[in-house]
C-alpha cells in the first residue's frame, strides 16, 4: 500500500518556532511528528510514502531521508497552495497508484486501528473512508452526519455550534480508491472537504470510521503543549525513571521525559510535567517545571524555567529566569542572570543579554 502525508503548510500558528523548524519535526513525547505518522502508516503495511512538502522542504528532506523502517520515502514539492485535495493529486504524479491508498495530515497524532478501518472501507465499498473522532467543541473542524451503515450523509466544514450535525469531526486520515484522483483537477487549488466529499456523500460513497482512542490535531502551540503533556501523563514508564537511578541528589519528579544522551546534574529539580529532548542538559541547582525542551537545550546552574517552550539549541546561562507562557525559538542564547517575563516570545538566532518584559516579542 502507498501513503501520502500532507505537510505543505506554512505552520503560521506555530511561529516563531516554525520559522526555523518544519512543523513535522516538532517533537511530541520525544519523537518528531513525522515519525509518528510514518509509524502509523507502517502499521497498515505501507511500503511507499510520498511527503507533500513546501515550506522548509529541504530541512525535512535532510532529516527524514529516503527510507524509514523499510518504507521508501519520496517528496512532492507544492510550489503554491493547492488546498487539501490538490496536494494529493500532485503527490500521485510521483508514483503509480492503482489500488487503495492512505492519505493523512502530517500534523495529526492518532491512536487508531488502521487495519479495522481498511476492513470497514472494503466492506462498505466506499470510495473514501474518513476517520472520525468525537470532540467537545466541533466548530474548528469538519463535522459529519453519519448513518447506521457508517456512511457520511452530510459534511459541514467548520460550522457554528447550532448548525453542527454531530460532534464527530474529520480526523484528517483517509483511505481512498484511485478513481477519486480523476475527480481532482491537476495544478489547481481544490478542497477535499468542500469539493470532493459532498458529491461522494450524495452517492453514498463516503464512509466514516469512528475511533475513540486519542487524537490530537496540532495546529498551534496550545495544541502542541496539550498533546505532549497528555501523552506524558499517560505513559506508565518514561526514560526519566532510568535517569532517576543514575543521577544522585537531583530531584526528578513524576511525569518527566528525558531523552537520549541528556543529563540532569545534582541538586537540580525537574518536574512535574517536563519533556527534555536528546543531547540536552540541566545543570546543578536549576529548576525546570511544566515545560517542553527540544533537542540540545542546555539550562545553566541555578536557572529556573517554568511553563515554557524552548526549541532546539537554546542555551540558557546561569541564574536566568524564564517565566510561564514563554516561547523561545531555535538557537537562542540567553546570558547569565537574564529574566524573561511571562508570555514573552523570542524569535530564532537571537542573543539575549538584557531582561525581556512580559508579553513582549524579540524579533
Amino acid at each position: 500500500m502507498k501513503g501520502i502525508v500532507l505537510a505543505g503548510g506554512y505552520a503560521t500558528r506555530l511561529r516563531p518556532i516554525s520559522y526555523a523548524l518544519p512543523k513535522l519535526l516538532f517533537p511530541v513525547f520525544g519523537k518528531p511528528m513525522i515519525y509518528r505518522s510514518l509509524d502509523l502508516l507502517k502499521s497498515l503495511g505501507t511500503d511507499e510514502v510520498i511527503l507533500g512538502v513546501n515550506y522548509l522542504a529541504e530541512t525535512l528532506r535532510s532529516q527524514v531521508g529516503s527510507e524509514y523502517r523499510g518504507m521508501s520515502i519520496k517528496y512532492s514539492l507544492e510550489t503554491e497552495p493547492l488546498g487539501t485535495a490538490g496536494p494529493i493529486k500532485l503527490a500521485s504524479t510521483n508514483t503509480r497508484i492503482d489500488e487503495t491508498f492512505i492519505a493523512m495530515n502530517g500534523d495529526v497524532i492518532a491512536h487508531i486501528d488502521l487495519q479495522e478501518m481498511l476492513k470497514q472501507h472494503k466492506e462498505t465499498k466506499a470510495l473514501i473512508t474518513d476517520a472520525l473522532h468525537e470532540v467537545k467543541n466541533p466548530n474548528r473542524f469538519g463535522v459529519v452526519e453519519l448513518d447506521a451503515e457508517n456512511r457520511i450523509r452530510r459534511f459541514v466544514e467548520k460550522p457554528n455550534p447550532r448548525e453542527a450535525p454531530s460532534r464527530l469531526v474529520n480526523a484528517g486520515i483517509y483511505l481512498i480508491e484511485p478513481e477519486v484522483l480523476q475527480m481532482i483537477p491537476p495544478d489547481q487549488k481544490v478542497s477535499l472537504e468542500r469539493e470532493i466529499f459532498p458529491p461522494l456523500a450524495k452517492q453514498g460513497k463516503l464512509g466514516g470510521f469512528t475511533f475513540s482512542a486519542h487524537w490530537f490535531d496540532i495546529g498551534n502551540l496550545i495544541d502542541f503543549r496539550k498533546a505532549n503533556f497528555a501523552m506524558l501523563l499517560e505513559s506508565a514508564h518514561t526514560p526519566a525513571e532510568e535517569k532517576r537511578r543514575e543521577t544522585k541528589d537531583a530531584l526528578i519528579r513524576k511525569s518527566v521525559f528525558i531523552g537520549e544522551n541528556s543529563s540532569v546534574s545534582g541538586d537540580a529539580s525537574v518536574g512535574p510535567k517536563v519533556l527534555l529532548g536528546s543531547n540536552g542538559s540541566i545543570a546543578k541547582g536549576a529548576k525546570v517545571s511544566e515545560s517542553i525542551l527540544f533537542d540540545r537545550v542546555t539550562i545553566g546552574e541555578r536557572s529556573e524555567v517554568s511553563g515554557a517552550i524552548l526549541a532546539n539549541d537554546v542555551k540558557v546561562g546561569k541564574r536566568a529566569r524564564i517565566g510561564p507562557g514563554c516561547v523561545i525559538s531555535s538557537s537562542v542564547k540567553i546570558a547569565d542572570g537574564v529574566k524573561i517575563g511571562s508570555g514573552a516570545i523570542i524569535h530564532p538566532y537571537k542573543e539575549i543579554i538584557n531582561n525581556v518584559r512580559a508579553s513582549s516579542h524579540v524579533m
